[in-house]
């Protein structure tokens, strides 16, 4: 064995660059004395009431005891987050910042590592041990495609001991899950975890009106993580750990959300016998639906530890293939069915250096990306049905939008430090350099029926290089151990790019520049954390997506103001009780922005000035209460209720009436038995107790004439079992 250890310390050593990883310690929550979380936000482990950012994290108890096991979960536990899923993309919002088809504006990271394609955010969430949730703009230590915030997944390290669980969980809708764990430490240098998952839904949450129509939203799952964290030298770890998912099912869908309009039907007369359902979580799609999805990501990450300086390296490599079909149309006539296909790979490399001192803490790194991407997005119109357009097609046109290559490569330094001059003030700067290369070729292409194929658009080649400075500055004070203010200056920065299945049509990059104060508390004998933040973003040339035709375009708006204030709060007066709860005021509005809404070209240019932006409601909030028995020789229970609200928000820019999700609130509960020697547990489980269906993401087709929706989880009840070994 030490000829084996000897073997990988020398492997390493002789390494020209540190295996692919980005940097995040995984350590374990640290319990300092009412349930305080370390977090390491700042790619060093701290307090969470430490940290000058506007943070929500929730632990792997948390998770289990709320049964939060997507992305789309968190957003009811977290102030200002709104996150929804559409044709397999999720999109998080926070604050207002964020929403996008194209590259994610809230930044996602997974040890480390981040996570350039948005549906990435929901497929590696097993075995967590912590998700850490930054909201604000976070452009000096996480750079890319934050300015919106950092969700970061962090998985859990193996630890000393032989352990593992067994896990197994039913709902309706015929929604089976089976997962499992084994923990082995070899010896006193090498540990290993691995973890397998297995998912599957029968029933799909999406009824077919039609004799015989395929239900959606359904499918199955397999996925599994293997981590291995080596001592190789004293004061030298290194964590490899690789993850997949294999997935298929029509899980990727949207339905069909108001009839075209009159002048679409007076294009094509056989959407007039159509068949529609305009009624929750219903379709009357009939033409095939299915993704076959397959992910992995290999990541490593090296620490050396030179007492108040750690040197560190995080790589990653992540690939993501989908190959799905779809019918785009959501109506019983074949007008739009579609294959899409995407292949992505992307290569990450983070080194960076903590220094840490009495009055000095200092993170400082080099940063490089390597994102290759390829899309298909083909109509093949076989049932002799022609698309809507003026001109019409005739039957069995086809119509492809074929980016052949997208590879984008990110270079950044950084620095961000933290000066305490004085006692109880600290001083914070910090600032990156970021310098992003593009280059697109595409090629699109109609062929009309039995006629030659023309190019919409020739071969082409797009070039386009973008830079970024975004700085921080800041101040924060401890009036006492339990009592802290701060206030922060920072900027954001999303890059620009080349609009996938349009001609040599560019987007600007936006910008954010944002204000931000925070006050945060530990009271009544530190029982009760109570946390507070306002702030004001000036917001320009915001990504704003549309589908154009046939295609997905990205245009800018000019600018935009959101301000606002957070609070969240979590009280534990006794072993017995556990109160969480957060509440969001948020102004979010368009200042300068004119648009033409294709779904009604009638109007115009329309001036939106003083319009609300996506996926912002003004008020939001969440309430959490649990209550745990005393344990005994019977075991001990643990019932708990969440209730969430929302008030009414849109999701689009125009503001209608059809563009509009009313205010609900959303109530799931669950109730929890330990064995006494906590070996076992039972948790009797529903979410979404009064079944209410809101929408979850809108798009819309001006080539249709409709807006298209997917729709949130329905009442879920079950039961899940665990054994620990």
């Amino acid at each position: 064995m030490l000829n084996l250890r000897q073997s990988l310390l020398c492997a390493v050593a002789a390494m020209a660059t540190p295996m692919p990883a980005f940097a995040q310690d995984a350590t374990d929550d640290g319990d300092t004395g009412h349930g305080e979380i370390i977090v390491t936000a700042q790619k060093r482990s701290q307090s969470i009431q430490q940290v000058p950012i506007a943070i929500s994290a929730l632990s792997s108890e948390l998770l289990d005891e709320r049964g939060i096991s997507t992305a789309a979960g968190l957003q009811f536990s977290v102030p200002s987050t709104q996150i929804g899923n559409l044709l397999g993309q999720t999109s998080i919002t926070i604050r207002g910042v964020g929403l996008n088809q194209g590259a994610p504006g809230v930044a996602i990271h997974v040890d480390g590592v981040y996570q350039p394609r948005p549906s990435m955010g929901d497929l590696l969430q097993i075995d967590l041990e912590r998700v850490e949730v930054l909201r604000g703009p976070q452009g000096t230590l996480y750079g890319r495609n934050a300015n919106g915030g950092a969700v970061n997944f962090i998985t859990k390290a193996p630890t000393n001991e032989y352990e593992g669980y067994l896990l197994a969980s039913y709902a309706n809708y015929d929604d089976a899950r089976v997962q499992g764990m084994v923990n082995v430490p070899f010896n006193d240098w090498l540990k290993a975890r691995v973890v397998l998952d297995w998912n599957r839904r029968g029933d799909g949450f999406v009824k077919n009106v039609i004799p015989g129509g395929q239900d959606l939203d359904r499918g199955k799952t397999f996925s599994g993580r293997v981590r291995f964290d080596m001592e190789l030298a004293p004061n030298f770890d290194l964590s490899l750990s690789t993850t997949f998912l294999d997935g298929s099912g029509p899980t990727q869908y949207f339905v069909l959300h108001n009839q075209p309009t009159a002048l679409i039907v007076s294009v094509n007369p056989a959407l007039a016998a159509a068949t529609y359902s305009f009624k929750p979580l219903e379709t009357s799609a009939n033409d095939p639906v299915n993704t076959d999805r397959r992910l992995s990501m290999t990541a490593a990450t090296a620490t050396w530890s030179l007492g108040d300086v750690t040197l560190k390296s995080i790589s990653g490599y992540t690939t993501l293939r989908d190959d799905s079909l779809a019918d785009d149309d959501g109506i019983n006539v074949s007008i739009f069915p579609v294959r899409r296909f995407y292949d992505s790979k992307s290569f990450s490399q983070e080194l960076n250096a903590a220094l840490s001192l009495d009055a000095v803490d200092l993170v400082t790194g080099l940063y490089y990306l390597k994102d290759s991407y390829q899309h298909i997005l083909d109509y093949d119109l076989l049932e002799g049905v022609a698309p809507l357009s003026p001109a019409g097609l005739p039957p069995g046109s086809d119509l492809v939008f074929n980016v052949r290559d997208y590879d984008t490569s990110v270079k950044a330094a950084f620095a961000d430090v933290t000066v305490r001059p004085v006692a109880n003030l600290s001083l914070i700067a910090g600032v990156r350099y970021s310098e992003e290369r593009q280059k697109q070729v595409q090629e699109n292409s109609i062929s009309i029926g039995n006629f030659a194929t023309i190019l919409t658009c020739p071969l082409t080649t797009n070039e386009a290089k973008f830079t970024s400075t975004t700085p921080r500055f800041g101040a924060r004070y401890e009036f006492s151990s339990n009592v802290n203010a701060y206030a922060t200056f920072s900027k954001g920065y999303k890059a620009g790019g080349y609009n996938l299945n349009a001609c040599d049509n560019r987007f600007n990059p936006e910008k954010l520049t944002a204000y931000e104060g925070g006050l945060k508390t530990r009271l009544l004998d530190r029982t009760l954390t109570l946390n507070l933040s306002a702030f004001y973003y000036d917001y320009t040339d915001l990504q704003i997506s549309q589908v154009i035709g046939l295609a997905r375009f990205i245009n800018n708006a000019a600018a935009a103001t959101i301000k606002g204030a957070e609070l969240e709060a979590d009280w534990q007066p006794d072993d017995h009780w556990s109160i969480n709860a957060n509440a969001t005021y948020l102004d979010a509005r368009y200042d300068s922005f004119s648009n033409t809404d294709g779904l009604d070209p009638a109007a115009g240019v329309q001036v939106l000035d003083g319009h609300r932006l996506n996926e912002a409601p003004k008020f939001s909030g969440n309430l959490g209460v649990a209550y745990r028995t005393a344990a005994s020789s019977h075991g001990r229970f643990t019932l708990r209720t969440d209730v969430s609200y929302r008030s009414k928000y849109y999701l689009r820019e125009f503001n209608g009436p059809l563009d509009t999700q009313n205010a609900f609130a959303l109530i799931n509960a669950g109730l929890i038995w330990d064995s006494p020697e906590e070996r076992f547990r039972v948790r009797l489980f529903v979410n979404n107790l009064t079944n209410k269906a809101y929408i979850a993401r809108m798009d819309s087709s001006d080539n249709f004439g409709a807006r298209f929706i997917s729709w949130n989880t329905p009442r879920q009840y079950g039961i899940e079992l665990r054994s620990n070994f």
